[in-house]
């Protein structure tokens, strides 16, 4: 029984999703296509890393 409630849920997030991109659109909302490769990064500066831990030599 778990899997069948599994299968069904994005079966509602995409009847749901498909919901709210038509209203958009009738809205007056335009849906813009971006090309490969393009970020939508701002900054590019600081860390790129993330450091989970930082070992201190003892």
């Amino acid at each position: 029984m778990a899997n069948k409630s599994k299968k069904s849920a994005p079966v509602a997030n995409r009847v749901d999703l498909e919901r709210h991109v038509e209203a958009f659109l009738k809205s007056g909302g335009k849906v813009q296509q971006i090309p490969s490769g393009v970020s939508g990064q701002t900054s590019t500066s600081g860390p790129r890393q993330i450091v989970l831990s930082h070992k201190t030599s003892s």
